[in-house]
């Protein structure tokens, strides 16, 4: 079920950072989004990896993302705006308890089963066009984006 209003927000809310408009810090506390729709978490969790949260900075000058990251970014925006469900199946290591876990099995296996399991995680659809499933949902919300349906005046 597509959670609209926290969508909306923390699409918002990424677009603040990745332009550096906000800190890192800022987005944290914007994005803590309480939804019943899986893709808010699941791309906050994602996000996550854009920055370091161990000083308060944005996301401009030195500290700026790579051409990469920020075409990543802009994928989970246009997802976050469009009308398609989020069909992944949770990461294994998302949330709370999922990150101790993580840091466990990357203790004991020399990081050996984390890889595994991000691996299997990423080959469940195409993780190129994440968090779309399929290539053909995100080209179709490339060619139909949210912010540019109808006429101009």
């Amino acid at each position: 079920m597509i959670d609209r209003e926290g969508r909306n927000t923390l699409a918002q809310s990424l677009r603040h950072l990745v332009s550096g408009q906000i800190t890192n810090d800022q987005f944290e506390d914007a994005s803590r989004i309480e939804s019943y729709d899986a893709v808010i978490h699941a791309v906050r969790d994602q996000a996550w990896l854009l920055y370091s949260d161990l000083d308060e900075y944005k996301l401009s000058g030195s500290n700026a993302l790579s051409k990469s990251d920020r075409r990543i970014a802009a994928t989970f925006i246009l997802f976050l705006q469009s009308d398609f469900e989020y069909e992944w199946p949770p990461h294994p290591f998302s949330g709370g308890v999922g990150v101790i876990i993580r840091l466990f099995s990357f203790v004991l296996s020399l990081g050996v089963i984390p890889h595994y399991v991000n691996k299997r995680w990423k080959a469940s659809a195409d993780f190129a066009v994440w968090p779309f499933m399929r290539r053909l949902d995100y080209e179709a919300a490339l060619n139909n984006p949210r912010f540019f349906r109808g006429h101009a005046a």
